[in-house]
C-alpha cells in the first residue's frame, strides 16, 4: 500500500459514516415516468413500490440515463413519433430505410451511454461500494433484461393505425405487449458488452411492465436475478 492509499484509508476510517456500501442501478423511467413512451406512464412520477422496496432493503439508488430520451428526440421521443399514423403518407414507403438509420443512430448513442455507465460501475467498485444489481424494464426495446420489444413490428402497428383511432389501449396492448419477445434491449446489450470488457459483473433484475400497465404490483427483489451482465 503506497502513501496515498494509506492516507485515504486513514481518512475513510476516521470519517466512517452510515452508508451501506450497496447501490442498485435503476432504469430512469422507474424514478421518472415523465420520460416513459407516450401512453405508457401509469404514475405521475416514480413507481413508488419499486423505490420503497429498494430503500427498505438498504440500497442506494443510482438513476440510469434514459437512453431513448437522449437518442430519440427528447422526453417525447419526437423522432419515433414521425411514423405514428404514417401509412399512406410519404414516409411510409421509406420506413425500412428510416428504421435502419434510426437503429444506427440509436446504437451509437447507446454505446456512448453504456461506456459511461460501465465507468460509473467501476468507480463504485473502486470505492468499495458494491453494485448489487441493475433494474431493467421488461418489454423495453432499450432496457429489457430478458424480454424486449420487436421494434419493427411495434412501429408497423402505430404506422398502420390512424391517429384518430390511436388510444392508450391500442398503444399498450397492440404496439407494446403484443410485440414483446424474448431477448435483451439494445442498451442492455451494449452495457453487457462494456462491463465484460472491463471485467465487471452486475446482477440484472427486470421490472414487469406488463404487471404495471395492468395495475398489478410487482416485486423486483422477490426472485433471484434472471441473469448477470458482464459474465
Amino acid at each position: 500500500m503506497d502513501a496515498r492509499q494509506e492516507r485515504e484509508r486513514v481518512l475513510l476510517d476516521r470519517l466512517r459514516d452510515e452508508r451501506g456500501h450497496r447501490v442498485v442501478l435503476v432504469s430512469h423511467c422507474l424514478l421518472n415516468e415523465n420520460t416513459r413512451y407516450t401512453g405508457g406512464a401509469t404514475r405521475r412520477g416514480a413507481v413508488a413500490e419499486v423505490v420503497d422496496e429498494l430503500v427498505s432493503a438498504g440500497y442506494g439508488i443510482h438513476q440510469l440515463p434514459c437512453p431513448e430520451r437522449l437518442a430519440w428526440g427528447g422526453a417525447l421521443k419526437r423522432h419515433s413519433l414521425l411514423l405514428f399514423g404514417s401509412k399512406g403518407g410519404v414516409l411510409y414507403p421509406m420506413r425500412g430505410v428510416l428504421l435502419r438509420v434510426f437503429l444506427w443512430w440509436t446504437r451509437l448513442i447507446y454505446w456512448r451511454l453504456a461506456r459511461q455507465v460501465a465507468r460509473d460501475v467501476a468507480d463504485y467498485e473502486r470505492s468499495s461500494i458494491a453494485v448489487s444489481g441493475i433494474v431493467g424494464i421488461g418489454a423495453s426495446p432499450s432496457c429489457g433484461i430478458t424480454t424486449t420489444l420487436d421494434l419493427r413490428a411495434s412501429l408497423d402497428v402505430v404506422a398502420a393505425c390512424p391517429v384518430a383511432a390511436l388510444t392508450r389501449d391500442v398503444m399498450n396492448e397492440q404496439a407494446v405487449l403484443s410485440c414483446r419477445r424474448e431477448g435483451e434491449g439494445l442498451f442492455i446489450r451494449l452495457l453487457d458488452r462494456e462491463l465484460r470488457r472491463r471485467g465487471l459483473t452486475v446482477p440484472a433484475l427486470e421490472h414487469d411492465l406488463t404487471a404495471e400497465l395492468r395495475g398489478e404490483r410487482h416485486s423486483v427483489l422477490s426472485a433471484p436475478p434472471p441473469r448477470t451482465l458482464g459474465s
